[in-house]
């Protein structure tokens, strides 16, 4: 176990593990202290724009019951209350329905939000210039709040998570802020409720997670969502989800694991197998590529289910070009992965080529039964590491009952296997067929739209392929719905 700061390492053989969320060092304490000097962030580096995630239609928003200004006095609109920082304002009497109005400037912290909205009168702490946004210096922290939207913030330098949700909070948004070069990005623990939103924020350049969210562990009634974010350049995991019943969709998630060896771009979580979390969640419609795994070498992965992490659905996701797999299942069960998109995954040269690939299962020992039940089908792979399969199943997993197929695969650029299951090697479909036990199975040479700007849907193909796939019942990344005479391999479905 290698421990950073608060946050630890847990390492899972075979290709598991990573650091994982503590429930409270990502929060501040409960009451002001000093803050400490924030830890250096790393120096930024280009990343493509990533395409715009479809907008859902608003709803018209009742008028505010009150309206609080936090500026200068001489810049406050007609009626509004005024107080001078974002500390001073009564948090805890705020009438549903408030809306706070941030002007430009610095705002010290921490800042807890402890409002008390509904679901018809939501609290709104909104940016009153979204051009000049305002700047906080330290973490905002929701407890024991309820229905609160924050809006149209820069947090930057917090020394712990730059936004906190927790202790009982329910029915919180956090939309279109940047979090940056903070301890963490957003830190959900601690007795965090349902109905959290953490939507079409820029998280980047934070030491530890770009997303960490602590065991939380009930069914939702309200489900709770991470949906499109950019999530960049943070020291470990981009998004880690040691909790159950989320979705995790539409996010851009990249570079991420530069500050520990054992980071994914996508990660869910389980301590233990008492612990039993990281269960009943969806990740769907994601791009996760370039993560990294240099001090280790055991991950990087695009996307990874971890250990005891069950019934999970992974789908319509494309990843490429990550140190590890675009997608492992590690000593898991019952989960589905179908329609994802992978390509050039298995970057990391100082990992044997053999034991990775593109897409993983693997288990912690030799007669695991672990890894199990799994259905892989409709994924498109491409392998392009010399040595490495687009699929691989290790050792200790191959004699389980997992179910492949039909999944198409683009032929190995060296000829050699497109599939490796235990000492056995598949390069041609009817091979394919043959060592998964299944049919359908496709490995032809393929044709990509643009293969050299995945992130404008550049991975979609241009013909199809010589067989379909099953059908689905969900629509594709670009939101066509299944059509009779596709092709339904990979994220996108091909027209004939």
């Amino acid at each position: 176990m290698v421990g950073v700061g608060f946050l630890s390492l847990s390492a899972c053989g075979g290709g598991g593990g990573g650091a994982q969320a503590d429930p409270i060092s990502g929060s501040p304490p409960p009451t002001s202290s000093p803050s400490p000097s924030p830890s250096p962030a790393p120096s930024p580096s280009p990343t493509p724009s990533p395409a715009p995630s479809p907008a859902p239609t608003p709803s018209p928003s009742p008028p505010p019951t009150a309206v609080v200004w936090v500026g200068p006095a001489s810049t406050a609109p007609q009626g509004a209350s005024v107080r001078a920082s974002l500390q001073s304002v009564p948090w805890a009497t705020l009438p549903a329905g408030a809306l706070i109005l941030v002007g430009p400037g610095e705002q010290a912290g921490p800042i807890t939000i402890s409002s008390q909205g509904t679901a018809a009168q939501p609290v709104e702490v909104r940016a009153a210039d979204a051009s000049n946004p305002p700047v906080v210096t330290s973490s905002i922290d929701f407890q024991g709040a309820a229905h609160v939207k924050l809006k149209g913030f820069v947090v930057s330098g917090s020394p712990w998570g730059a936004v906190v949700i927790r202790r009982g909070s329910h029915h919180i948004t956090i939309e279109g802020n940047t979090l940056k070069k903070s301890y963490m990005g957003v830190n959900i623990s601690d007795g965090a409720g349902e109905g959290l939103q953490v939507i079409d924020n820029l998280i980047e350049d934070n030491e530890t997670h770009g997303i960490a969210i602590a065991m939380e562990n009930t069914a939702q009634a309200a489900t709770s969502r991470l949906a499109g974010n950019t999530i960049r350049r943070n020291g470990h995991h981009g998004v880690e989800v040691q909790s159950s019943y989320y979705v995790i969709e539409r996010n851009v998630v990249s570079e991420n694991g530069r500050g520990i060896g054992g980071a994914s771009g996508i990660h869910l979580f389980s301590r233990n197998a008492a612990e039993n979390s990281g269960d009943h969640n969806i990740i769907r419609y994601n791009f996760s590529f370039n993560n990294v795994d240099q001090l280790l070498h055991w991950d990087g992965n695009g996307i990874q289910v971890d250990q005891w992490c069950d019934s999970n659905l992974v789908a319509y996701n494309v990843a490429w070009g990550n140190d590890g797999a675009g997608l492992i299942l590690f000593d898991t069960i019952n989960n589905v992965a179908h329609n994802n998109t992978l390509v050039g995954n298995a970057q990391d040269s100082g990992r044997t080529a053999s034991a990775t690939g593109d897409l993983i299962l693997s288990s912690s020992a030799a007669g695991s039964y672990r890894n199990a039940n799994n259905r892989v089908y409709n994924n498109l792979i491409v392998a392009r590491r010399s040595g490495a399969a687009g699929l691989t199943i290790d050792h200790a997993t191959a004699a389980n009952a997992n179910q492949f197929g039909p999944n198409l695969w683009a032929p190995h650029p060296e000829g050699s296997a497109v599939v490796r299951k235990g000492n056995a090697t598949a390069r041609s479909a009817s091979e394919v067929d043959s060592l998964l036990g299944s049919s359908g199975n496709a490995v032809e040479t393929l044709s990509f739209s643009d293969p050299s700007a995945p992130l404008n849907h550049g991975l979609a193909l241009t013909r199809p392929p010589s067989r379909s796939g099953t059908t689905p019942s969900d629509n594709d990344l670009l939101g066509t719905a299944p059509q009779a005479g596709y092709s339904f391999f990979g994220a996108y479905y091909t027209a004939p």
